[in-house]
């Protein structure tokens, strides 16, 4: 480097070379569409297991009320 140069600032590299790519909307949208399915099913797996785990305490408590009358 010669010291009659001037400097010439460099730009700083980026961190992440995909963080400056923008994602392709269509993409994004099916990301979208599978991640809210996914969340769906979650879900409706939490809801099934609640109300199965509330039939089988009505169906022993009406077997409980059954067996205290004989």
């Amino acid at each position: 480097m010669n010291p009659d140069e001037p400097a010439t600032p460099r730009e700083p590299e980026p961190l992440d070379p995909a963080a400056d790519r923008e994602e392709h909307p269509l993409v994004a949208w099916a990301k979208a569409i599978v991640l809210g399915i996914g969340d769906t099913a979650r879900d409706m797996l939490e809801a099934g297991r609640q109300a199965a785990r509330e039939a089988m305490d009505e169906g022993w408590r009406r077997f409980d009320e059954k067996t205290r009358r004989r």
